[in-house]
């Protein structure tokens, strides 16, 4: 079981490995029908989940996406941008959040815990309150961030899931690509 991540040629090392091969958690386009996974769909997923909470995102005039290009799926950012393109808002791509002010009616999307807590902080240090100045939403749910600052909205793929999937499709002859589900947990940060 590979954990591929988003490594551009993987096919090469792939094919030198022996026996079989699955991949768990990023999806390889071109990889599909030589190897089973269970992966998230980053674009459709981040898509999904700003479509499904439009009537709170409305109030803030732009999106950040926060993760570090070398290492985060970008095509998050496609799915954030398609969402921008629809519904008429400006979006930016950063790599930290440390140092950065918060401008009201912001809304950043993090990835790492660590520009979380940087991001809490600066509120914290502008007198801003999340979900009422600007918003916040975080990838892979926690028991802390629903707690954190009143409750962090996170968008979370189903992890248990994940893993019972790859249990059936190891004991498959099948290759196959499953698209594991994720849900968008609304908490006062949004």
């Amino acid at each position: 079981i590979i954990m591929s991540g988003k490594f551009a040629g993987i096919g090469e090392l792939l094919a030198s490995l022996s026996g079989r091969v699955f991949l768990l958690d990023h999806f390889h386009p071109e990889l599909k029908g030589e190897y089973s996974s269970v992966a998230q769909n980053f674009a459709e997923d981040t898509y999904q989940a700003l479509h499904s909470a439009i009537e709170l995102i409305k109030k803030y005039k732009r999106i950040l996406m926060v993760q570090k290009e070398d290492k985060e799926p970008l095509e998050r950012y496609d799915g954030l941008k398609i969402f921008s393109a629809e519904h008429g808002f400006k979006h930016d791509y950063i790599s930290v959040t440390l140092g950065r002010k918060i401008q009201k009616g912001d809304l950043f999307i993090v990835v790492k815990d660590q520009d979380l807590v940087d991001l809490l902080k600066q509120a914290a240090a502008q007198k801003l309150v999340p979900g009422n100045d600007f918003g916040i939403i975080s990838y892979n749910d926690t028991p802390l961030k629903e707690l954190l600052a009143g409750g962090i909205t996170t968008l979370s793929t189903d992890f248990n899931l994940m893993g019972k999937t790859m249990a059936e499709l190891i004991n498959t002859k099948a290759v196959t690509t499953v698209e594991n589900p994720w849900k968008l947990n609304l908490r006062s940060s949004l």
